[in-house]
């Protein structure tokens, strides 16, 4: 039956929409790696206070993608689908025609919202597809969602480039305008889903976990109050702390959490691939993001320059994850790719506003090989670690983590580069991004004794 499954053709008309839908987060959250320094220029700010925009994304779609994907368990995941495209649409319309910087903010917040619902509710839909059918979902089906939503995380910082000298800063906004047309047109072909019984007020407020939700999105800004702070101060973080306690607490009494701190409790493991997550996520969002900065803020090269610089970053990193995503062992993917993430770290130590071509090249190349084994490897592990009848919660917490390893590498990035970009910076950066894969060397430990007790 599995073998069958993996045989069977790939409902194209049923998954374009849904892969244009994936691709729209990660796409719009690297576009801005290489757009951010002509857009602060036309606003006259520095790259520090422009980083709010990478930011506010991030922190949005952490708390976003998991409550989409409640919302789309409660009501329709096509109906929650339509409305992130609606609601990505008007963000783009906003962006396009923002009057001022802090218009851009609320664009993004809104991007944020739109495009968090896309990625839940296609698991929903794929599910609810097979499910009627009473077959499993094909691997291949679950590839392409996977597989597409890297590859433009990946094209984010290329593709951002090229639309910028093209069109400006404003070319990151308009390309979403033809993209949701476009993704709204062919999700006709998507059938409806059934719709659950419409739930009362307090029913909902309960499957929703409201409390719960506002109190991880309190402990989410002050964790981001002592981060942004030009001089880091312990005591800052105190509010953050006692907010993370009173949040797993809370959650672990609720039938519904919003996080699902109990699941973390009863499978360590799973918890380690969290970490690890974020700790990847870290490293792979400073370095698309610190990367271009330093590109056009220390040598100088354009945005479109910059975009061909991350072309073999890009090339590379779908051609590995491809290639990788074969692989059955996980410690040997999990190995490699912090090998080649620490090799990118001692690459970045390298890069100086003298160095040649070929170095930076070289770099973004390792750069690209360590991006496609990470993102593949960690992908295999939480299959592999997440219990059957949780696959769907346990991948929505590993994207809340993977945002939080972003938010911390954008706050960091706001505090480095507020009075510009120097190759000084962008080294505490790279030391920053080597003590977080020391981490992911400590995490292969616990990860090579699970394979050698398997093997044995």
């Amino acid at each position: 039956m599995g073998n069958q499954a993996e045989k069977e053709p790939v409902p194209y008309q049923f998954m374009l929409p849904i892969v244009l839908g994936t691709m729209m987060n990660p796409l719009n959250s690297t576009m801005l790696a290489t757009a951010l320094i002509p857009l602060c220029n036309s606003f006259k700010i520095s790259v520090g206070s422009g980083a709010i925009l990478v930011t506010s994304l991030y922190m949005t779609s952490t708390i976003a993608q998991p409550l989409m994907g409640r919302l789309a368990d409660i009501f329709s995941a096509k109906k929650i689908n339509t409305f992130g495209f609606i609601l990505s649409l008007a963000a783009a319309l906003i962006g396009m025609f923002a009057p001022g910087f802090s218009w851009l903010i609320v664009s993004r917040i809104m991007l944020g919202l739109g495009t968090s619902a896309a990625y839940p509710s296609a698991m929903a839909l794929i599910n609810k597809k097979y499910a009627q059918a009473q077959r499993p979902v094909p691997g291949n089906v679950l590839g392409i969602v996977g597989i597409s939503a890297q590859v433009s995380m990946i094209l984010g910082p290329v593709l951002g480039g090229l639309l910028t000298q093209w069109l400006g800063w404003k070319g990151i906004f308009f390309i979403n305008i033809p993209w949701v047309l476009i993704a709204l047109y062919l999700s006709k072909a998507i059938p409806a889903d059934p719709v659950p019984k419409t739930a009362n007020a307090v029913n909902l407020f309960k499957k929703l976990d409201v409390p719960g939700i506002l109190i991880f999105s309190l402990f989410l800004l002050s964790l981001l109050f002592p981060l942004i702070q030009h001089s880091f101060s312990w005591q800052l973080t105190l509010p953050a702390i006692l907010l993370l306690v009173l949040l797993v607490v809370w959650e672990r009494g609720q039938d519904s959490p919003f996080i699902d701190v109990r699941l973390l409790a009863n499978k360590p493991a799973l918890l380690l691939v969290y970490i690890r997550a974020l700790a990847t996520s870290y490293i792979l969002y400073a370095m698309l993001y610190g990367f271009p900065q330093w590109l056009e803020g220390v040598r100088h090269f354009n945005p479109a320059e910059t975009g061909l610089f991350m072309l073999p970053d890009s090339i590379v990193a779908i051609a590995v994850g491809l290639l990788i995503s074969k692989s059955t062992k996980l410690f040997r993917q999990n190995f490699l790719g912090v090998l080649f993430m620490a090799a990118t770290c001692a690459g970045m130590f390298m890069l100086n506003e003298s160095v040649g071509m070929f170095v930076i090249v070289a770099v973004t190349i390792v750069m690209g090989v360590a991006e496609g084994l990470n993102l593949i490897a960690n992908q295999a592990l939480l299959n592999a670690e997440a219990p059957l009848a949780r696959k769907g919660v346990s991948f929505g917490l590993y994207r809340t983590f993977a945002y939080l390893g972003a938010i911390l590498s954008s706050s960091q990035l706001k505090v480095l580069f507020h009075t510009g970009i120097t190759d000084h910076k962008f080294h505490i950066l790279s030391y920053s991004t080597a003590i977080s894969c020391m981490i992911l060397v400590v995490l292969l430990i616990p990860l090579w004794r699970r394979s050698r007790l398997i093997l044995n």
